[in-house]
Order: structure tokens, then sequence, then C-alpha cells
């Protein structure tokens, strides 16, 4: 959804009776601090115009109001409407925001408008065609499915690996409670974009207690592989912390969540350059630390070993050598790269780099 989207969808429910330009902009209005009404004063009445059709991006506009974004607000004027309005919202919005409810529809809706802003304002291509808009998620949902598919490649072989490097009970039964320990954590902050929507306000209290129990629970581990993937995971964890302290987020305590800082001109910055690029990096981190974790079999994307053909020729000892040490022998030459593995117990790997010569 972008803009256009946005604001048509709205129109007929809380606009009804006033122009395309004039909504457009009251509309702009009602999400940003008295100083982003300015930004808002200096475009013209045939620009909002486009603006609402989608010839014209809000591009450059997004651009110069992203510092001055308050979703607050624009929850406030939602919550100005009747019951009847806001619950004709919902129904509009539904196959964008499948979990809106007329008792949440101002947050939201508000999550929703900040993600278009932020993403107009950080990109320049173009937006969704028109008659793509009721299959299209929603942004910060784009996002978040590319997080977490940006760890599939990592997670590659795990899925047999995990398993069979646990050859102790103990191991495999702090890796199945450190699985669980940490799912719930791992999996919201894959989910949930701190730069675009409301945060869980006991996050940051439910890390510090995995690192906790961990940094005792992890000296019992005996394998190096386990032990480090548990060392990475806290690693990013921690450093996932400091993202959602009170330096980038401010609580709201009526609605316990936190929310992304951005009511001044440095915060805006702030929220574009380190916020957002930084929670977008380790949300990668997590996501593939948890396909490590919780490895399947699909998560195996390598192709199919090549079927090479070996090459048998017969070989013989040097003449000269003593006649009982003579003996035919087979030699297997394989011209190209393979991995041959195992189906026992064990798995190994064979790399060509050039010829191998077996002799059976």
């Amino acid at each position: 959804m972008d803009f256009s989207d946005f604001v048509q969808l709205l129109h007929p429910i809380i606009g009804a009776g006033s122009s395309t330009h004039s909504f457009t902009k009251s509309i702009l209005e009602a999400i940003v601090t008295d100083e982003g009404v300015a930004a808002l004063d200096e475009r013209s009445t045939d620009t909002y115009k486009a603006y609402f059709n989608g010839n014209t991006k809000i591009t450059k506009l997004a651009q110069s109001i992203t510092a001055y974004i308050e979703p607050e607000e624009f929850i406030g004027y939602i919550e100005q409407f009747s019951d009847a309005a806001v619950q004709s919202l919902c129904d509009s919005f539904q196959p964008y925001l499948p979990d809106i409810t007329p008792h949440n529809a101002g947050e939201k809706l508000a999550e929703l408008f900040t993600s278009i802003i932020i993403e107009a304002a950080s990109t320049k291509k173009k937006g969704t065609p028109r008659g793509a808009k009721n299959k299209e998620p929603s942004a910060s949902n784009r996002l978040n499915d590319a997080v977490f598919k940006s760890g599939t490649a990592v997670a590659e072989a795990w899925n047999s690996a995990v398993t069979q490097l646990l050859d102790n009970e103990d191991d495999k039964r702090l890796h199945a409670k450190f699985r669980t320990d940490s799912d719930d954590v791992l999996r919201y902050i894959i989910e949930h974009d701190p730069s675009a929507e409301a945060t869980s306000i006991t996050l940051a209290d439910e890390i510090a207690a995995i690192d906790r129990t961990w940094q005792y629970d992890l000296r019992k581990i005996k394998d190096n592989e386990l032990r480090n993937l548990v060392l990475d995971t806290l690693k990013v964890l921690d450093e996932y912390t400091y993202y959602i302290s009170d330096k980038f987020l401010r609580a709201i305590p009526d609605r316990g969540v936190l929310w992304f800082r951005n009511e001044s001109w440095e915060e805006g910055n702030q929220l574009r350059d380190v916020l957002r690029p930084q929670t977008v990096r380790l949300r990668q981190e997590i996501a593939k630390l948890y396909k490590k974790l919780f490895p399947i079999p699909e998560d195996n994307f390598s192709e199919d070993p090549e079927t090479i053909e070996a090459e048998v020729v017969d070989d013989y000892e040097p003449s000269g050598a003593a006649d009982e040490d003579k003996e035919d022998k087979k030699i297997t030459v394989i011209q190209h790269q393979t991995n041959v593995v195992q189906n026992g117990e064990n798995n190994f790997n064979l790399t060509n780099n050039g010829t191998m010569n077996f002799n059976l």
C-alpha cells in the first residue's frame, strides 16, 4: 500500500464532502507536529491533488516531514470519529491490517501511516501498481518478511548437523531448553520493526532474563558448535537491547508500549539513519540464528549433488617390480568437485580441486 491507496480508503469514510486536496493535506497534518505543518504549507493545491490520485509520489514530502512524525497525534485524530466511522475504517483496512479492531484502529492506522511515510522517504522506487493494491501487504509486513527470508542461506545444512553434533544427553537437554527460553523473544524481534511500530515495553526485561539464565547454563554445554550458537545469539540480543533503550524509544505508559523517538529534527535523523538500519541488520542476524536453532530440511537450498560418471582405468605396477607384488588395481578418477555424504551415523565431505585418485 502506498500513500495514495491510504488516503483513498480514508476519504469516503472520514473525508466525505471535503475536496481531495484539502483532505490529503489534513491527513498529513494529523500525523506531524506543528513544526511539520510548515513543510506541508509549502505544497500547492495541485500537488496535493496529485498525491491523492497517485500521479505524484510523496518521496520529497516524506523526506521533509519524517523528523516531525508523531503517531500519537494521528491516534487522537482517528479517535475523534464516531464508532460507526471507526468500524467502517476497520472494514476497509482489514485486508491490510488483519488484526485491526475498533479498539486498536487508531494505533494500527498510525503504525501503517508511519511506515508508509518512512518507506517513501527512504526509497525512490515506483509504487504499487494500481490493480494490485488488494494483494500487496503493508510496508511493515514486507520488511518483516524480508528480514526473516534473509536468514535462509545461512541455515543450509543445519537440519541434520544440529542433532548429530549433540552426542550426549546433557547437550540435547540444554539445546531444547535454550530454544524454549528464547523462542518467543526471537520471533517477536524478527516480526516487529521498532522503527515503525509499537514495541513491547517488557522486551528488554525478557532479553535480560534469558541472559541471566544462560550466563550459567552456557558453561554446561560441551559441544563447541552449540555453545558458539548460544553465545552468538546472546551477543546479538545484548546489542539489540541498546536500540530499544530510552535513547531511541520512549514509553507510552497508558498503552504499555514503547514508541520510537521522533519529536525533533535530531531524533528524526536518528530514527532514519541509525535506528532503522541497525535494527534491520540485527533482526536479519537474529533470523539467521533462529533458522540454526530451529532447522528444517527445507532450509537446505543447495542444489542436488551433480551426478558424475567416474572414469575407471586399469593401472599396473611399474615394470621391474616383483611378480608377486603385481596386481590389477582399479583407479577411479573424478574430474569434478563433488560432495560425498554417508547416510550412516556421521557425515563427511570430499572436496576436489583437481583430480582425485582412489585405490580400491
